[in-house]
């Protein structure tokens, strides 16, 4: 095996790897055959980098050939999108096993194709998800039968009592909302990666929608409108656009971010607006307390949540429709205090820019 250990590029491969603790592993694109690997292949396989290169495969793969195949796959994906992404299960020198995920990307070594795969042990990670899936499988699963048995009885109310139908109408709306949700969080566990079959969408009747969903159900809570109170403001500023993506997803994403301002308004209320960057994307402010700068980087992890009515899952199932489109969402603070979401990355197309530009 040819080990051009004094590249440049080999050299600066091993030098970020070492500083990141991950392993680098170094194939040819052609070939599939591996060319270097770097010294962190010693923290995360065990194996010093002059062992590990001549290993065979097996060695620190439990199926090769599907290592292989995921890898020419990730490469793939690495084409179109720059990098690509796969797991699988390796094998430590001491033959112990962990779950390993490796980012592939394309580079050239000496002139030759190469695939550069990053190297990482995310089996912990692996385990919380797993935990995580099955958890809400059995939440599902236990809410939707006590769910269609209280659909039955609404149904059977609208029959057998006079009067009422807005009630009705409204519990039918909640029991909807609720249905909605047991199939997120199904879907957050099962599919929740990728869209599978994106198509145009207007936000800005996603966006109208979702508010109207939410405020829908606060109404309810409440006792009364939000706006006769004055617990609640809404506006979309300028035209939002049109997006490629899964409108249901949409706006599943937009309602709890509209849940989470509502949900930690204080009791003068709280103001929302949804506004387009000029740098491409959507902004959703709001005027209530804001979100602490040392939360901000856990907002988004499962089950994170600082309402005593919280789930945990709402900002999770943000960021992973966000994720799934291929787009970023950070969090700062917004002119007057309270929280502000950027949605960035989603290219809309038609969409009103603030100067004026389309």
């Amino acid at each position: 095996m040819n080990d051009p250990a004094g590249s440049d590029a080999a050299a600066a491969l091993s030098q970020v790897a070492s500083d990141l603790g991950d392993a680098v592993l170094l194939y040819d694109a052609e070939s599939g055959a591996l060319r270097h690997a770097t010294g962190g292949v010693d923290d995360v396989f065990g194996y010093s980098r002059e062992r590990f290169c001549d290993l065979d495969p097996a060695a620190y793969a439990d199926d090769p050939e599907r290592e292989a195949a995921s890898r020419a796959a990730a490469a793939r994906d690495a084409a179109d999108a720059g990098s690509g992404t796969y797991r699988w299960r390796a094998r430590r020198a001491d033959g112990t096993t962990f779950t390993a995920e490796s980012t592939v990307s394309r580079t050239a070594v000496d002139g030759r194709a190469c695939l550069a795969c990053v190297v990482r042990d995310v089996t912990a990670r692996a385990e919380r998800e797993h935990r995580l899936e099955r958890l809400a499988e059995t939440l599902v699963h236990d809410l939707r039968n006590p769910l269609n048995a209280a659909e039955a009885q609404a149904g059977i109310l609208r029959t057998e009592v006079e009067g009422g139908r807005e009630f009705l109408d409204r519990l039918d709306r909640v029991h909807a909302r609720m249905r909605d949700i047991v199939s997120d969080v199904h879907a957050l566990v099962s599919d929740g990666r990728r869209v599978d079959d994106p198509e145009s969408v207007d936000l800005d009747a996603v966006v109208a929608d979702a508010w109207a969903a939410v405020s829908d159900c606060q109404d309810d809570r409440a006792g009364a409108d939000c706006d006769d109170v004055g617990r609640c403001e809404f506006s979309i500023e300028g035209s939002l656009g049109t997006v490629v993506g899964d409108a249901r997803r949409l706006g599943r994403l937009f309602e709890n971010l509209f849940e989470n301002a509502l949900r930690h308004a204080g009791d003068g209320g709280v103001s929302v607006r949804v506004a387009p960057l000029d740098r491409g994307g959507v902004a959703v402010v709001d005027d209530g307390p804001g979100i602490p700068a040392g939360d901000r980087g856990r907002i988004f992890e499962h089950g994170y949540t600082t309402a005593d009515d919280g789930t945990g899952f709402g900002l999770n199932i943000v960021a992973a429709a966000v994720e799934a489109h291929g787009w970023e969402i950070t969090v700062c603070e917004s002119e007057s205090g309270g929280a502000r979401f950027e949605i960035t990355g989603m290219d809309a197309v038609g969409a009103e820019r603030a100067d004026g530009r389309r």
